[in-house]
């Protein structure tokens, strides 16, 4: 089948820019052209734009850009909540509260299973090719994304605002921070974070904190030969960092989300080690704690039960996507 061209206008409404960190322009935008297909069974999983808003799944790869890739789009095996997700800029928050209907308190997203899948289960796969003038940016591609997910999934959704079960992530200490929990140095090549970076010769970097991803901005796990997880950060806010924690550890470990409530503003870089499960029957190092007393021995933080109003996105109509 060949390319579909389309040219739909994108409306923006309020509950659209609340999923968007930046305002969208009022100007249409939309790929010049565009081709959806439903995945092969035994196709990679593979996508040349970065689909994450900052919190990544896996290692940051030395030739991962984190750029538009000059307007072109080439994304196979991906679930189409993933689709979303980029399209919407969605935080681990919501992206967690789209997959599972977890939260307490919080509305179904109404997504169905075939967009969603389960702990068990995958969501069907689709593989979306498309292009658009060379000098995209990746916040204009979101966009673009929004535009072809309603017209070919027909997807129509809102945003709500629920008063919901969190944690808020506070300082132990008023006004200290853990050693692994350090500002981000200004005398850094990266001095901030930015939607569109070169791609960097290696996959981390050391830093006073130890090793952390090169690209800045994202969080994502830093290589390790101790035992159990390791994530680290570099000119991350800490509104990210509490996003990202549910989708750091785990729903069981971390079944309501986290808002920051730190106080603390500017970007820092961190890195994290912790154990699943740690019953203290035997020694640990700093280093190897579970994930609270992680929290407060390297970073200084702690977690506090609250209540906390929460935007969800819901899913009000989708249908699998026409043919080409």
């Amino acid at each position: 089948m060949g390319s579909f061209a389309f040219k739909l206008p994108i409306l923006i409404f309020a509950a659209v820019t609340a999923f968007a960190q930046s305002a969208p322009s009022p100007t249409t935008l939309v790929f010049d052209v565009a081709s959806v297909r439903p995945s092969k069974p035994d196709a990679p999983q593979h996508s040349n734009v970065p689909l994450d808003s900052g919190n990544v799944y896996g290692s940051i790869s030395p030739d991962d850009a984190r750029t538009a890739a000059g307007g072109l789009l080439i994304a196979t095996h991906q679930a189409l909540w993933r689709y979303i997700s980029f399209a919407y800029k969605l935080s681990g928050t919501q992206e967690l509260a789209l997959r599972f209907n977890i939260y307490s308190g919080a509305p179904k997203s109404g997504a169905p299973f075939w967009v969603t899948g389960s702990f068990d289960s995958p969501a069907e796969f689709f593989d979306i090719s498309a292009r658009a003038p060379a000098d995209t940016s990746i916040d204009q591609m979101r966009l673009m994304m929004q535009a072809l997910l309603a017209d070919r999934f027909h997807l129509a959704m809102h945003s709500t605002t629920a008063d919901a079960p969190v944690f808020a992530l506070v300082l132990v200490k008023p006004g200290v921070t853990g050693p692994n929990l350090q500002p981000h140095p200004l005398s850094d090549a990266c001095a901030a974070p930015a939607a569109d970076q070169s791609a960097a010769p290696a996959a981390h970097t050391a830093s006073a904190v130890g090793d952390l991803p090169v690209v800045c901005g994202v969080i994502a796990h830093v290589p390790s030969t101790a035992p159990g997880q390791h994530y680290g950060g570099r000119a991350v806010s800490l509104s990210l960092f509490a996003t990202s924690i549910p989708t750091m550890t785990g729903l069981a470990a971390m079944p309501r989300p986290v808002v920051d409530e730190t106080g603390l503003t500017g970007l820092y870089d961190f890195t994290l080690s912790w154990m699943h499960d740690s019953s203290g029957d035997e020694a640990i190092s700093d280093n190897i704690a579970n994930i609270h007393d992680a929290l407060k021995r390297q970073l200084g933080l702690e977690l506090k039960p609250s209540h906390a109003p929460i935007s969800f996105l819901i899913v009000d109509h989708v249908e699998r996507p026409s043919e080409n």
